[in-house]
């Protein structure tokens, strides 16, 4: 199976939770296109410069994408309406396909969680209709109506052309006392795509929790070349410090945040 089916299957599944009901029979769907309409309306206009459009996978007879899509995506609103879940994922950059799978899936395997109280972000590469990628955030998020039922919906934002990318990540942010946080960031494990064998050596002693200078000492490099090293590895990995360069490796920090924070 292709990258861009194996992502496009995840998203599919996204928000399924391992042994427990579907998502979206916990936390209901609405189905009335009117009041759906009314509801992306008044979100349209708390977000104008971002392109809005109606999640698929949670109302599959409705369809709805804002008219600034153009101006964000590259794509006419009637464009994206029809394009599949398939098509999609094949405008997406091969090299982030694997990193988004992974993303769908770590939120897949956590435990259902109210969809007003968390949004899920995501930040990769999409090809626009010249050909050139550009870098995009994709918010999953829901409201819920006056219904008592919740609108499913996905915000993309284009992300200024000098900013950096260097991996797909997922950022999770949830109600805190009246305030949206960030509560966890999701760095895809692809080290094994992009580490020589000497990073390799040094991502094992940093897991064994070494100094710069008991590294290079061990491997008899100077501690400048080591520096570099982790610099590299960290920008790689989108992390900021050897403790969560050696919990990405380990994956340590995903386990520890489903049993925490997903309820």
């Amino acid at each position: 199976m292709s990258a861009a089916k194996l992502a496009a299957k995840a998203f599919t599944e996204f928000m399924v939770a391992a042994d427990e009901e579907n998502q979206y029979q916990k936390f209901e769907a609405e189905v009335d296109e009117d009041s759906v309409v009314r509801s992306l309306r008044m979100v349209e206009q708390l977000f104008p410069d971002q392109a809005l459009m109606l999640c698929n996978r949670s109302h599959p007879k409705l369809q709805y994408v804002s008219a600034n899509c153009p101006d964000v995506m590259g794509y006419s609103a009637s464009d994206f309406q029809m394009m599949t879940v398939f098509d999609f994922f094949k405008l997406v950059h091969p090299d982030d396909l694997k990193g988004l799978q992974q993303c769908f899936t770590f939120i897949n395997d956590s435990e259902p969680y109210d969809p007003e109280s968390h949004r899920f972000i995501l930040h990769y590469r999409f090809r626009d209709k010249t050909g050139a990628f550009m870098k995009i955030r994709d918010e999953k998020l829901a409201i819920r109506n006056e219904n008592q039922k919740y609108v499913y919906f996905t915000l993309f934002r284009k992300l200024p052309v000098d900013e950096k990318f260097f991996n797909v990540k997922l950022d999770i942010h949830q109600f805190v006392k009246g305030n949206i946080v960030k509560v966890y960031s999701y760095n895809p494990r692809q080290l094994d795509q992009i580490t020589t064998p000497r990073q390799n050596d040094i991502i094992k002693l940093i897991i064994l929790g070494f100094s710069n200078q008991e590294i290079a000492d061990r491997l008899n490099l100077s501690i400048n070349t080591v520096k570099n090293h982790k610099q590299l590895l960290f920008r790689r990995t989108n992390v900021r410090s050897s403790v969560e360069l050696a919990s990405y490796v380990r994956g340590a920090t995903a386990e520890g945040f489903m049993g925490r924070h997903l309820r």
